[in-house]
């Protein structure tokens, strides 16, 4: 699966979501959204990559490993790399203002869109590679296993922030 050079403009409460998918490649692709932009969620051997996702109040990529298929398949293999992500207000990404009127999100703690392992994270995270990514006016990394997920070969390397609101990592 292939989706490549598009871009979404207020995408509702998942603008992308892939659930059970092998072999999934994003790129080139511009979210720009209140909700979370890309949730990858028991996947295997997923690339990210050239694009950009701006969620100001909720998380701009997350990683999902839940039971939601009702067989243990972990997210693995998954390669994200040369892509932004940033909170700044809904809509002015693509529009290319990059407004900052809406200074915080709903939880008070800033603009989130960081990039997320969890909520959702009971059947593993394996080799997950995050290099070359800029952060931009959003919280940092999360990696989290809420659901008592195991996280192994977790990789991030060249990564940029800027104007982080909080936790630049948080594990």
């Amino acid at each position: 699966i292939v989706f490549r050079d598009f871009s979404i403009k207020y995408g509702g409460h998942f603008a992308i979501i892939g659930t059970g998918i092998i072999g999934w490649t994003i790129d080139g692709v511009i979210v720009d959204t209140n909700r979370d932009a890309v949730n990858v969620d028991a996947s295997q051997d997923v690339t990210i990559r050239n694009s950009v996702f701006n969620s100001l109040t909720d998380d701009a990529i997350v990683l999902k490993a839940s039971f939601g298929l009702g067989r243990m398949l972990p997210t693995q293999n998954v390669l994200i790399e040369k892509c932004t992500v940033s909170g700044y207000d809904v809509g002015s990404v693509i529009d290319k203002v990059y407004s900052t009127n809406k200074l915080i999100a709903t939880d008070r703690d800033g603009p989130t869109a960081r990039v997320k392992f969890g909520t959702e994270g009971t059947t593993g995270f394996n080799r997950v590679t995050i290099r070359d990514v800029i952060f931009d006016r959003s919280r940092g990394f999360a990696l989290e296993s809420v659901d008592g997920a195991e996280l192994r070969d977790v990789v991030m390397t060249d990564v940029r922030m800027r104007n982080v609101s909080s936790s630049p990592i948080f594990i």
